[in-house]
């Protein structure tokens, strides 16, 4: 077809530009709704009414301006092939991942361009248990897309599906986040320099330090759409290590826009990179075995 949707995570752009219009998010959304009707082995259960699959989706963001735009335009596209559609609002990707395995829905989207600038924005769809869609169905979302094949088939009456938003999916997030601290530990004089990066952990990342017992000197959780990852975040983490030294914390933590990475800082102000943070992870799972 000459023409690319899908890149290696999902689909991303300048908002309002192709691929990353208003027209498209619709198409993508009946796009996924169909395919979701058309192929029942995705999904981990049979949801059905009067003998019609209806898939049920959930659609989280970060905190950039687009996402209004993008989250109702995908939204009606999945509503109009007869979808239901739970809005989660601003919430990390993992978040979303969690949240779709959880509320065993069909599909979960994100809509983020993770530590891009607040202009771009971008698509990201997760099947039933939380993980990437396969190629081979992305591949298939993008030929109904491009060859508007999917256009055809309009349900009409009461098969056209609804959309609803849920309003306690932080808290629901932060339970589970806290359940996997060990009970027997708890952050009781931890002070911790965290930067949200205007994004999509700026709500749920400090709670779930507090909670635990932490003191939280917060940076980056005061989003307006526009400075989302400016000068904050995983890509600045001089940020936070500055604020490590000036806090005198014992730990720097800096998110990227959709809270899916992390860069760290020591108590002296030192960055730990990623490959350093993969390190130790790798070191502490070949112990565990």
């Amino acid at each position: 077809m000459g023409t690319k949707l899908f890149g290696t995570d999902g689909i991303r752009g300048l908002a309002n530009e192709f691929p990353m219009t208003g027209e498209i998010a619709m198409a993508v959304g009946r796009a996924l709704a169909h395919v979701f009707k058309t192929h029942p082995e995705l999904t981990q259960k049979v949801n059905s009414y009067r003998g019609i699959r209806r898939a049920r989706v959930v659609v989280g963001k970060d905190t950039r301006l687009s996402g209004y735009m993008i989250e109702q335009a995908l939204a009606s596209g999945l509503c109009s092939m007869g979808a239901d559609v739970t809005l989660l609002g601003p919430l990390p990707t993992p978040g979303v991942a969690f949240v779709t395995q959880s509320m065993r829905a069909d599909a979960g989207v994100m809509i983020s361009a993770s530590h891009n600038p607040y202009h771009d924005n971008g698509i990201k769809i997760f099947s039933s248990d939380g993980f990437k869609l396969p190629d081979e169905i992305e591949d298939e979302i993008e030929r109904l897309v491009l060859t508007k094949e999917g256009e055809k088939v309009r349900p009409t009456g009461d098969l056209v599906g609804k959309a609803h938003r849920i309003e306690d999916v932080h808290n629901r997030y932060l339970v589970f986040l806290k359940a996997l601290y060990p009970r027997d530990l708890d952050l009781m004089g931890v002070r911790i320099a965290l930067d949200c990066a205007n994004g999509a952990g700026y709500k749920v990342a400090p709670l779930v330090f507090e909670e635990l017992g932490a003191d939280v000197i917060r940076l980056g959780v005061t989003p307006n759409g526009l400075n989302i990852n400016d000068k904050c975040g995983a890509l600045y983490p001089e940020h936070v290590a500055s604020a490590a030294l000036q806090f005198r914390a014992d730990i720097g933590i800096a998110l990227d826009g959709d809270a899916d990475r992390c860069i760290l800082a020591d108590e002296n102000g030192d960055i730990v990179d990623g490959d350093q943070i993969i390190g130790m992870c790798a070191l502490a799972m070949a112990e565990e075995g």
